[in-house]
């Protein structure tokens, strides 16, 4: 039998949905780009946050640290607004393409300032700024290239493939990361993220992605804005994202200052914390991408109460077991998160402005756990890192609370409107 031959006998072992994705053969080359840059940033997931302890004096390093997980994905909002004269009408390929060019080089240039003893907090930050400023326009790259390959009855499953491979990250990288870091240090993780964004690069390069955006006009940041204002449920699930993502961001900061001072400092442990999430959320994933769809507010608020709950034993409980169950439980339930809000909004953008509405809306996000992180830093300080998680989970759970009130008040506030309507209309019938 062929290779050719092989891939398709693979393929009918897999759910319909995933099948049909993977018959496309740009959408399917990809997938090896896609998966090995996730592992590299699943790997800096940690390297990030234990080269920041390291560099940092032991009074600072949860400011430190809350400052670098910040700087690794905020300037992401604010190059999304700067370069979107430049950016915006470019196709999904190219933002794809300058985002891992300038990852990997920048992740090159800090473990070399480092070995070479030229690396200090403040130029670190800098650095990580800098490998940032893309990466809003990156991700609107990749959910714009699943929108261009896939039919609208397989973005779901699409979505939930390549979020599946991301979250397949927290089982290989942070591991992996720790492992590196044990023997080589921080500084040799950021490398092999730096690798893998090369390899993703080339990829890109092979692949020929059917579009016909880079043809068309930059799109005014008005426009994007009115065309998603004009949608409730986007503006609704944005609204809600940022919230559950900014409570998120402390515990990015927590954890690994918890590890540091409750589970004897070892980056092997905080490898394994976030492996048990990555190891949920793939499961998760894959259930995901062999539904047809899911219910979108029931499914959402459950979703943010659930890993809300989720962060509760590592904080209370205080053990290495209790951080991955915990985790594990978390990753799960939050798998479905991110494929169902990028189907909905393929399904509600007009497909000319699909890339630049991803775009605002990934720089509105890319935010949210930044700050959240640099708020997690201060919380860390005041109230300690089981404390920090502790509030992180409880406050999340308050959200779902209050957003299913909004949900249900709207609801009632429509039904109110139709009766009325209803009875305005028999009145006029009289």
């Amino acid at each position: 039998m062929t290779l050719r031959g092989r891939g398709r006998g693979l393929r009918r072992l897999m759910p319909e949905g995933y099948a049909r994705c993977l018959a496309d053969r740009d959408f399917r080359r990809m997938q090896p780009g896609f998966l090995i840059s996730f592992i590299g940033d699943g790997m800096s997931l940690l390297g990030v946050a234990w080269l920041a302890i390291r560099l940092a004096a032991p009074a600072d390093r949860a400011t430190v640290t809350g400052l670098a997980v910040a700087a690794y994905s905020l300037p992401g909002a604010i190059g999304s607004i700067a370069l979107r004269r430049w950016l915006s009408s470019r196709d999904a390929r190219s933002l794809i393409l300058l985002d891992s060019v300038l990852r990997g080089a920048v992740f090159t240039l800090i473990p070399v300032l480092h070995w070479a003893g030229l690396l200090d907090a403040t130029t670190y930050v800098v650095l990580l700024a800098v490998s940032s400023l893309l990466h809003a326009w990156g991700i609107a790259g990749r959910q714009a290239f699943v929108a261009e390959c896939l039919p609208p009855e397989s973005r779901l499953a699409g979505n939930s493939m390549v979020a599946g491979q991301e979250q397949f990250s927290y089982i290989a990288g942070p591991p992996l990361a720790g492992a590196v870091a044990s023997v080589l240090g921080p500084g040799a993780v950021l490398l092999c993220d730096a690798v893998s964004y090369a390899y993703l690069a080339l990829t890109v390069v092979r692949v020929r992605v059917r579009s016909t955006v880079g043809r068309r006009p930059p799109i005014p940041l008005r426009r994007t804005v009115r065309t998603f204002a004009h949608r409730p449920a986007l503006v609704g699930l944005l609204a809600l994202s940022y919230l559950f993502y900014l409570l998120y961001g402390p515990v990015e900061v927590a954890v690994p200052v918890f590890v540091a001072d409750h589970l004897g400092g070892d980056p092997t442990m905080l490898g394994w914390i976030w492996g048990a999430f990555g190891a949920g959320a793939v499961t998760g994933a894959v259930i995901t991408g062999a539904l047809r769809r899911l219910p979108l507010w029931p499914a959402t608020l459950a979703i943010v109460a659930g890993w809300g709950l989720a962060m509760l034993p590592l904080a209370i409980f205080g053990t290495l077991a209790a951080g991955i169950a915990g985790f594990a439980l978390g990753g799960l339930i939050y798998a479905p998160y991110g494929p169902l809000s990028v189907t909905l909004l393929q399904r509600e953008a007009p497909p000319d402005e699909l890339v630049s509405l991803s775009a605002f809306r990934s720089a509105i996000l890319v935010s949210a756990t930044p700050l959240g992180a640099a708020l997690g830093g201060r919380l860390v300080t005041g109230l300690g890192s089981g404390g920090t998680l502790l509030l992180s989970g409880l406050s999340t759970v308050g959200l779902a609370v209050l957003g299913a009130a909004c949900v249900l008040s709207a609801r009632l506030r429509g039904e109110a409107r139709s009766r009325s309507g209803a009875q305005s209309l028999s009145r006029g019938s009289a």
